[in-house]
């Protein structure tokens, strides 16, 4: 009867260290699929930024109205003007402001991959870095990125533009 006991002890012991060992499996894998996914995301994020960045800081700078020779800051547009357009559209770096839950696919491989959500936020900063009221000639554009599944924290990555004769 003791040595009875003594084995199913005995197998209990194996099977809670086995239970344990694979849990710690488990845990170390979605860690590394959530590492991946953050370089993933961060990729997604640095792609939008760059695609930003091709873009005129604003229309009136585009169109000349406001230049090295006439950096009036009142002709610039308003904050309260800014966005309203899709991500395919914008014309300029203020259009992208609002866009929310623009989708992006990132392909692993035979197409396979993982669905990422990008939301772009605009708005006027002072010198000091600070969200100004009136139009300045910098804006802080910040990305962030989000998975459909799996990433634990969204990306946020900002950066500042400014026209390239400031």
């Amino acid at each position: 009867m003791s040595q009875t006991i003594g084995a199913f002890m005995a197998l209990l012991t194996v099977m809670t260290f086995t239970a344990n060992y694979q849990r710690s499996e488990i845990l170390t894998q979605q860690r590394v699929v959530a590492g991946e996914l953050e370089v993933m995301g961060n990729a997604i994020a640095s792609e939008v930024m760059n695609y930003v960045a091709t873009k005129s800081f604003d229309a009136s700078v585009a169109l000349g109205t406001v230049s090295r020779l006439d950096p009036n800051t009142a002709n610039l547009t308003l904050s309260s003007d800014f966005g309203g357009k899709l991500y395919a559209e914008a014309n300029d770096i203020d259009d992208f402001n609002g866009i929310r839950g623009q989708a992006f696919f990132y392909e692993m491989a035979d197409g396979n991959g993982f669905d990422f959500e990008v939301d772009v936020d605009v708005r006027y900063v002072d010198d000091m870095g600070k969200e100004s009221l009136i139009p300045t000639l910098t804006k802080e554009v910040t990305v962030t990125v989000g998975a459909v599944g799996g990433l634990l924290s969204p990306i946020k990555i900002t950066r500042q533009f400014s026209p390239q004769w400031y």
